[in-house]
């Protein structure tokens, strides 16, 4: 047998039977029945059988992780000791999960004290359970093994690669032990809990239209592409991040740039991610908004009448985090009070120079762009003319960009709101709010807040533009506060927008476990450590109770509210670690008899509306077209 290039002996015929011994179980493990077999409901016989079926496969997994802890010591035998705390880290997590399923099976059996909330076997969700004993036989332990074969078989490159392999194995292995003990105490009367056949699913397929983009081999192909040049990114920043001079980061940006065009950059990215700092994702995220690539990128976009920003100042009172702690101290932030909001600023935006110091350029200002292909500013008529004002739009779409709260602007977002201000005729107001981390909650609300007063307040005043219809939309973190921002309105019985579209929303930063949380483990665009981050820095106001603020998670607003909700459109990808909030949501506010309706894409991933650039995925046309459908639609049920 060859030595193994990076080994310091040759593998044995054992390393082989064990991996084959594992293989063979793993193989057996993924004919088992799915997650979906193991229902409670029905009687108290099949109640047991379930159980006792749970019990069993518990079992053979650990059995199963026993056998990959021995692999696991005998490929760290062939290997240096240089890297010895790397595979010592992963037996850990691999003997943690042990202990996680340990204790379910404990409590299954009766045996000890629970340490879950859950106290009887009646109390587990056994669904729920087994969607992650299922992944961890059908994806996390097949990949390993994979990554031991490779090992076995001394394949090119062996070393390097290998071990950026275990180091990604071993963060996604935190993320799996955190959620499969979760797993066990989630409500098991929730949307995923329950069995496809059950009424709240087939009332949800009746407003759910699921579309192919086309042949699924092209379409994953066409994403890989643009997925590597994102992941070339993250290797580019990664390495870049090693350097805190300014000068040296830009001259080691120039080289890698070249370096991973030239070889492959998906390991790298994939190590860089698993492991990634706030800061690291807040450079990597924005690397869209460098100048060089926003240059590059403009050249693919539509070309439109009305680019413009403008800069305003508050106009009522701001949201704060003392306000929002006071109305959940006192019972009322998740209902219907109608308080008299104050105006704030007023000599400002009522000051005779108003308008030519709205565009003048101001950091501390909120910056909104506005994008529309036809004038929005009749220049014959005065502002303070008695006559009656030209009103050339009487409807406008608000949009909230995506970037996890961390990232992204209105501008790196016209791939797509160009060609919708162009197909739909109207002006597209695109808030510019501020940033996590630098600005946390609920800065980015009170950011959209203000600028949607301002637009009903004194918009009129500085453009031809008087809404009679007002249509919010926003993607993934833009989801997020255009939903807030509906909830508020309602709430403060301010004028509640005529429509509410989201793509890919985030409406529940809680993260409780839900079967596509699993996506984020392998997802190219938002890993589980972005997403980590993604909620650690808009969260990290240590006065932020994010359990239970209805105004930072949407997912939590009352029937009282979601009862006020204007027709709501959703879309969303089958691959997107996000995609249950989408179901979630869509069923809560068709439980309340709303006007909602939401599209499915087959096996496509987060964030699709940027995909259209220079060198990304023509495919996702579709989409943006049946976002301008849904927009439309919402128009025109706002004008009956």
């Amino acid at each position: 047998m060859r030595q193994v290039q990076g080994l310091n002996r040759v593998p044995s015929v054992e390393n082989y039977d064990l991996f084959n011994k594992i293989y063979q179980k793993s193989k057996l493990a993924r004919t088992q029945q799915s997650s979906q077999d193991l229902l409670y409901e029905g009687d108290q016989y099949r109640i047991q059988q379930s159980q006792q079926m749970l019990v069993e496969y518990l079992k053979d997994l650990n059995e199963m992780i026993e056998d990959v802890v021995r692999l696991v010591d005998q490929l760290h035998s062939l290997n240096e000791l240089e890297v010895n705390s790397l595979f010592q880290h992963l037996k850990k997590q691999l003997r943690n999960l042990k202990q996680v399923i340990q204790a379910i099976m404990d409590l299954m059996l009766g045996k000890g004290k629970s340490p879950f909330q859950a106290q009887k076997p009646s109390h587990v969700n056994i669904v729920m359970v087994n969607t992650i004993r299922t992944y961890l036989v059908d994806v996390y332990i097949p990949n390993l093994l994979e990554t031991a074969k490779y090992a076995l078989d001394n394949f090119e490159g062996y070393k390097e690669t290998f071990l950026k392999d275990i180091k990604i194995a071993s963060t996604q292995l935190i993320m799996i032990n955190l959620i499969f003990g979760a797993s066990v105490d989630i409500d098991k009367n929730s949307l995923f809990s329950l069995d496809k056949n059950h009424k709240d699913w087939k009332e949800l397929y009746l407003i759910c239209e699921r579309k192919s983009l086309g042949d699924v081999e092209r379409i994953n192909q066409s994403f890989d592409n643009f997925a590597n040049t994102i992941l070339i990114g993250h290797a580019i920043m990664g390495k870049n991040s090693r350097f805190k001079n300014e000068i040296l980061k830009k001259l080691q940006l120039a080289i890698n740039s070249v370096y991973y065009q030239i070889f492959d950059a998906k390991k790298e990215a994939f190590t860089n991610m698993s492991q990634m700092k706030a800061q690291n994702a807040i450079e990597v995220m924005n690397m869209i908004e460098t100048p060089a690539i926003k240059k590059i990128m403009a050249m693919a976009y539509p070309k439109i009448k009305v680019n413009c920003k403008i800069y305003i100042d508050p106009v009522v009172t701001p949201i704060s985090i003392q306000w929002v702690n006071q109305q959940l101290k006192v019972g009322q932030l998740n209902r219907i009070t109608t308080q008299q909001m104050k105006l704030i600023n007023e000599e400002l935006h009522l000051d005779p120079n108003a308008k030519s110091i709205l565009h003048k350029f101001d950091p501390q200002k909120l910056r909104i762009r506005i994008l529309c292909n036809s004038s929005i500013d009749d220049t014959s008529s005065s502002w303070f003319s008695n006559s009656q004002q030209h009103i050339l739009h009487d409807t406008i779409l608000i949009h909230i960009h995506g970037g996890g709260f961390i990232a992204h602007s209105s501008s790196s977002h016209q791939s797509y709101t160009r060609e919708w201000a162009i197909r739909l005729g109207i002006p597209i107001f695109s808030i510019d709010y501020s940033l996590a981390p630098k600005y946390p909650y609920p800065q980015g609300l009170d950011d959209v807040w203000q600028a949607y007063n301002w637009i009903l307040i004194y918009c009129y005043k500085h453009f031809d533009i008087q809404p009679k219809r007002i249509i919010v939309a926003g993607d993934s973190a833009g989801g997020n506060l255009a939903c807030a921002l509906t909830g508020l309105a309602i709430k403060m019985g301010q004028r509640v927008p005529d429509g509410l579209f989201m793509a890919y929303p985030a409406l529940d930063l809680r993260f409780n476990f839900t079967p596509s949380y699993l996506h984020a483990l392998t997802d190219k665009i938002i890993s589980h450590t972005i997403l980590g981050i993604c909620v650690e820095s808009y969260a990290s106001n240590p006065l932020t109770q994010l359990s239970s603020d209805p105004f930072i998670n949407p997912m939590m607003l009352s029937d009282e509210i979601l009862a006020k909700f204007p027709p709501t459109r959703l879309m969303c990808g089958t691959k997107d670690p996000l995609h249950d909030n989408t179901w979630a949501f869509a069923s809560r506010l068709l439980k309340l008899k709303k006007n909602v309706q939401f599209t499915i894409y087959e096996q496509i991933c987060h964030g699709f509306l940027c995909y259209k650039t220079i060198k990304g995925m023509q495919e996702i046309q579709m989409c943006i077209d049946d976002a301008i459908s849904y927009i439309e639609e919402l128009i025109n049920l706002s004008k009956s």
